[in-house]
């Protein structure tokens, strides 16, 4: 099996060459969720990949009709999935009492400063979350903080003699409202907390009962996450299933042999991987790819793929591509990245700075040009220039 194909459908999978309706915005968040990181990388995602979708329609879906919602999910970052599959993107990936909840490997130290075990923070985090029923937080520290007054009605006195003593790993927080921060992510997934509309560009928290006005639906999915995952990016590997949820390799060892039925083992120019055999035996079915010119955000899900050559030969790109910090969007041409782009606001206009990896055409150009136009557009701002920086 060539990569090329192993991309191409990857791409298919994600709708990417073919774009959806405008009426199937949830469709689009159920291939493999929009991770919101930073607050409003999902719209990017959505308009690649829905036809003449605009802001209103996304507003209307998440916040309106509520047939999307927003909470911790994949690696604990903010996730936005129909609330239909909360049992596939919360439940799923809540972790066992034997296996280290996702975005709590760090809290080892923290819990060592308290003189408290993990599961007794937890469990008195658990009960804390009740507040949530009746009452909205605007704020992640002010959430933290809200939270760890709330437990301390649960924690034995040894824990309580610390819980105001500094935080180990930020300023102005104390180490039970980090232990919070570390374990809400578990809160998440077994459905006691998530976001509802942002005020002020600022998160606002409260439980799925009161945003949903009943009890959410979240029974646990386990399968359908590593099928979901498979389909979007396989062929992989469970190690990769691993890093895209954020998942203990306990933990993702458990779900991943749940889809063995499933799955087959392929050979992608001389590197194994799995693959829904679904997928595999459709693989001489994909439609043909077009030379289209398409520009995705940061953090799009299409570059969580975990080979990241496949798109992306040169190494030293790369880097430019995937940043800890400040990565650009990308430009794509059929499954290729040829470049990145940013667009900072100046003076109320888009200045778009295009660093192209590969040779493109005066009328290729143009087409970025005018991608990047409608982009802005979609975003609510005009484009003042558009620059290639060679």
């Amino acid at each position: 099996m060539a990569k090329e194909q192993a991309v191409s459908r990857m791409r298919h999978a994600q709708h990417l060459d073919r774009k959806l309706p405008r009426n199937q915005i949830v469709e689009a968040a159920l291939t493999c969720g929009f991770v919101n990181s930073p607050p409003g990388s999902w719209e990017l995602a959505v308009r690649a990949r829905v036809e003449a979708v605009n802001r209103s329609d996304l507003h209307r879906e998440l916040i309106e009709t509520k047939s999307l919602m927003q909470a911790w999910s994949l690696r604990g970052a903010p996730t936005i999935f129909p609330s239909a599959q909360a049992g596939t993107f919360l439940g799923a990936l809540a972790a066992r009492d034997d296996e280290v909840p996702i975005y709590a490997q760090p809290l080892s130290y923290t819990a060592k400063a308290l003189k408290a075990d993990r599961k007794i923070l937890l469990e008195a985090l658990r009960k804390a979350c009740r507040i949530l029923d009746g009452s909205v937080v605007v704020g992640k520290a002010q959430l933290d903080h809200v939270l760890a007054e709330a437990m301390k009605s649960y924690l034995p006195e040894a824990v309580l003699s610390q819980a105001d003593e500094p935080s180990l790993v930020a300023k102005n927080q104390t180490l039970l409202e980090a232990a919070v921060s570390y374990l809400l992510r578990q809160c998440s997934l077994e459905g006691r907390v998530m976001m509802g509309e942002r005020q002020k560009q600022e998160p606002v928290f409260l439980s799925p009962s009161a945003w949903f006005g009943s009890a959410l639906d979240d029974q646990p999915q386990p399968q359908r996450i590593v099928d979901l995952f498979l389909h979007s990016y396989g062929p992989a590997s469970a190690q990769d299933f691993a890093r895209w949820t954020g998942c203990s390799r306990a933990q993702a060892q458990r779900l991943w042999a749940l889809a063995a039925t499933e799955r087959v083992e392929v050979d992608v120019q001389g590197q194994r991987g799995w693959m829904l055999k679904a997928d595999f035996e459709e693989l001489n079915r994909l439609p043909q790819q077009t030379s289209a010119i398409q520009l995705l955000g940061a953090h799009d899900p299409f570059l969580d793929l975990p080979q990241r050559g496949w798109i992306l030969p040169d190494p030293a790109a790369q880097k430019k591509v995937w940043r800890f910090v400040g990565s650009p969007g990308v430009v794509l041409q059929k499954s290729q990245i040829v470049g990145i782009w940013n667009a900072p606001v100046q003076k109320g206009k888009a200045q778009a700075r295009i660093t192209l990896f590969n040779a493109l055409s005066p009328a290729e150009r143009a087409q970025v040009c005018a991608e990047m136009r409608q982009l802005q557009e979609f975003l609510q701002r005009p484009l003042g220039t558009c620059e290639f920086l060679e």
